[in-house]
């Protein structure tokens, strides 16, 4: 392209204007709303996490509890008095939880109880707290003794009594 007269004209007066002031420097304060709201999210998390800790610390405290309280159960009681002990700490530990009508249930309603409250439950290995525990000499082989104290510990890791 050749330079003519109005390439040196329209440089000469881009060179004459007058440039516009820089605007002034953005300020830090007040931030924007953005900030503002993870502010305030930050302080909430620093309220509740205190909180948040106490609770999952009770909770697993009654958890370990529970599970000492079944493992306490002494294995030299005889079958009978074997599953009155861990049938009556189950129903301690839900009175506490505060679902007395739990505490109420005997027979194949407490076993449906039971097996209700958790995911895949073993209903055999429960059995024996609804059938033996009524019976005037009930009999447990050490493998079912193994199977149902297996499935309480699961039942009671997965309802936080």
């Amino acid at each position: 392209m050749s330079e003519g007269p109005s390439t040196a004209l329209s440089e000469g007066l881009y060179a004459s204007l007058v440039h516009p002031a820089a605007p002034p420097p953005i300020p830090w304060w007040p931030p924007a709303p953005g900030w503002w709201l993870v502010l305030g999210l930050l302080l909430l998390l620093a309220m509740l996490t205190p909180w948040l800790v106490l609770r999952w610390r009770r909770r697993s405290a009654i958890k370990l509890r529970a599970q000492q309280a079944l493992r306490d159960i002494p294995t030299t009681l005889t079958d009978q008095q074997w599953l009155t002990e861990v049938n009556t700490l189950l129903k301690r530990l839900l009175k506490q939880r505060g679902d007395v009508a739990a505490t109420r249930l005997y027979g194949q309603q407490w076993l449906d109880y039971l097996c209700a409250h958790y995911p895949r439950p073993q209903r055999r290995s429960l059995e024996p707290l609804a059938a033996e525990l009524y019976r005037q000499t009930a009999e447990l082989t050490p493998q079912q003794r193994r199977e149902l104290q297996r499935e309480l510990r699961r039942w009671l890791r997965h309802n936080h009594v």
